[in-house]
């Protein structure tokens, strides 16, 4: 996603994205908060629900009408979103569970 061209897309499909890729990353931090009060681990907890609720104002602070800032936006989003991801498929197996 973070290499589109999105100069030509409509504005209001645009912000639509953009609030789908928040959607997205809120997601992820759910479940790793959701796994870490699987795991007793209270300060793993806290941490993931904070960034969601910064994630959250983040997203309320972009003006619609601002597709500089909304395009950067997503890239930055996306690129969390994938290392989050890859960190957690590189964890072991036992890391894991």
């Amino acid at each position: 996603m973070s290499d589109k061209d999105w100069s030509t897309t409509e504005l209001s499909v645009l912000y639509d994205v953009f609030y789908e890729c928040a959607t997205r990353l809120g997601g992820e931090y759910v479940s790793l908060a959701y796994a870490a009060e699987d795991a007793g681990d209270a300060e793993a907890l806290e941490f993931w629900d904070e960034q969601g609720r910064l994630l959250q104002q983040e997203r309320q602070a972009v003006n619609p009408d601002d597709r500089a800032m909304i395009v950067a936006t997503m890239k930055q989003w996306d690129r969390t979103l994938q290392l989050l991801r890859h960190a957690r498929s590189a964890r072991p197996a036992s890391a894991a569970a």
